[in-house]
Order: C-alpha cells, then structure tokens, then sequence
C-alpha cells in the first residue's frame, strides 16, 4: 500500500538535504533544517501501512539491511573504485575513511543518515507495538513529551564526553537511536490526527522552539541556527523540523494537487520512490562541481535523478533474464526503490 502523499512529502526531504548540501545562504538554510526529521516522519507513515505483525524479526531486520545497507555498500565499491582509477592521490582512499564510510560513520560524508534509518529501523516493531497498544492520543504525545525531556537531558549531560573514540561511537549510537526513535513514533500517530489536533502539533512544537531560540538568544546574544544543536540532535533542533513536517503533512493533499496540475507527479514520485539511489549519486556530484549554489543545486539533483532512472531501467531489463524469483525480488530491491 502507498500514500501519494507520503511520497510527496519524501520527495520534499530528500529535495531539502540536497540543498543543504551545496552550501545555500544562511536563512535558506535555516528554513529547510526540517529535512532529516521529516524523512524519519514519512519513514513512519510508510511503515504504519506496509509493516506485517507476524513478519519475523530477524527476517525483517535482513531485509531492512538489504533495503538500507546493500545500496550503501554497492554505491560506495563503485565510487572508491572510480577515485582509485581517477584521482589514486585521494585523501578519501585513506583507510579509516573507507572503512568509516562502509561503517555508515563519517568516512566520506553524507552516508550518516543511512545509519539513522537503519537504528530507527531496528527499534520500528516495537515503537509500532506500542503505538497499536497506546489508544489514547493525549497519553502517547505525553509521554513522547516526557521522554523528549530525559532524551534532552541525557543528550546535555553526554556532551563534554562525546570525543572522538569511544564516547563518539556511543553518541552515534545510542543518542540518535533515541532522539530520530522519537520522531519514528510521532509519525506512526501523525496520520490518525484530526486537523484540529496536527495544528495544535504544530503549533506547540513551533512554541517549543521560540522557547528554546530565544533562551539561546538571551545566553548568546546572537540567534541559534537549530543547526548548531543538529549533532546530536537536540529538542531545539526537532521542535522546528516537527513543526514544518507537520504543516506539510496538513497540506499534503494540497500540494499533491499543484504538483498534479503541473504535470510533474511521475517524476515526483519516481524520485520518492528511487530516494536512497538518488541521494547516493548525487554524492559524487556536489563533491566534484564548484558553482552557484542554485547551479550547483540543479545540476546535483538533475545528474541523480538521470542516473538513477538509466539504473532502474537497466536492472528492469536485466531482471527479464534472471530466472529466480527470489534474486529477482533481491536484486530489485537493491538496485531500485
């Protein structure tokens, strides 16, 4: 089962990282911070229609791994291969960061949000689990509330041991399985919400971050970017992206109609549903173009967008000639969306 509209919505993030990966000017970099935490929404919504209860755990957790982390892999064999053959000099062929990048750490950039989805994933029947069990709106929103609050304080008194080693491991761990955890579960409740009760979302995560903005104000004497709480990730950073999130989910079906009558929907939702192989291509553009950011950013997601569609018709084409249905159904969930 798919939801044009949650796709829409994946089409957004995914359109918002990349632009925060060519350098945009500091208020249109700010206004599209909500971009990680939206895609960890949609991840949930999409969840909440596709999960199947009886699924064994270790059968789902495999087929996340190939969901999530095969592609990884795949993109970045070809991609230090390409680096060995054109440009052997490379401070990327440097052991620890090839192998932090296949560790989804900080290698080459860019790929840590794989990691995100791959520990959210992990913990996703369970959160699931409780959402079914937790009926009441007002109890699971205070208690999400509630854990926001020891998450913060965790993540605060963490911070003087978050040094490279050991304590930076854990934080990227531990931390980022709570705090984008978190996000998983408001959005497996976000699409049983009256319109009503997603404004009233909104509008308290948008006063938790004035709150917090103008606390940092006053002890800084300058704004915040929420930017600058992003690592780890702290209630600062999440109350603005929840509350943009959630204004978009509340007119999703709105925006779907103007994408609709501009006849841009296929492509929308092919990139939607192609988002893990078109954020990977787009990597070794932005690391290889130096323009305006506008050019930069067209030219990025343009080149993704092509590469990955020549990919998805070639494995379509290849898959005619494997006969097992099983690497079939591996290889296109690999290799497509």
């Amino acid at each position: 089962m798919r939801d044009d509209r949650i796709d829409i919505l994946r089409f957004i993030g995914l359109s918002m990282i990349i632009l925060a990966h060519v350098d945009p000017p500091g208020l249109l970099f700010q206004l599209r911070n909500f971009d990680v935490p939206l895609m960890v929404l949609v991840s949930a919504m999409s969840f909440s229609l596709s999960y199947k209860a009886d699924e064994p755990y270790p059968a789902y957790v495999w087929k996340r791994i190939k969901r999530l982390v095969f592609p990884v892999w795949c993109f970045l064999t070809v991609y230090f291969l390409a680096i060995a053959a054109f440009n052997p000099g490379s401070d990327e062929l440097d052991s620890t960061t090839v192998i932090t990048s296949y560790g989804l750490l900080e290698g080459i950039g860019y790929v840590w949000i794989i990691r995100v989805f791959l520990l959210v994933a992990l913990i996703s029947p369970l959160l699931f689990r409780w959402h079914q069990n937790t009926i009441s709106n007002s109890r699971h929103f205070t208690l999400l509330a509630l854990s926001f609050l020891i998450y913060e304080a965790l993540r605060y008194c963490s911070l003087p041991y978050i040094q490279p080693g050991a304590g930076e491991l854990v934080s990227a761990v531990l931390l980022y399985l709570i705090a984008y955890g978190l996000i998983f579960a408001i959005g497996l409740r976000i699409s049983r919400l009256s319109s009503r009760q997603l404004y009233t979302l909104a509008l308290l995560s948008l006063g938790i971050c004035l709150l917090a903005g103008g606390w940092l104000f006053l002890l800084h004497g300058e704004f915040t970017p929420t930017q600058s709480l992003k690592y780890p990730p702290s209630v600062y950073y999440f109350s603005y992206a929840v509350f943009v999130s959630v204004l978009l989910w509340t007119y999703s079906a709105y925006i779907d109609r103007y994408i609709e009558r501009l006849k841009l929907k296929p492509l929308v939702l092919f990139i939607a549903r192609n988002s893990i192989w078109v954020y990977l291509w787009h990597i070794p553009v932005i690391k290889t173009v130096n323009t305006h950011y506008l050019v930069k950013y067209l030219i990025a997601f343009s080149v993704a967008v092509t590469i990955t569609y020549a990919q998805v018709k070639l494995v379509g084409h290849g898959l005619n000639h494997v006969k097992s249905d099983a690497c079939r159904k591996n290889i296109k969930m690999i290799f497509t969306g």
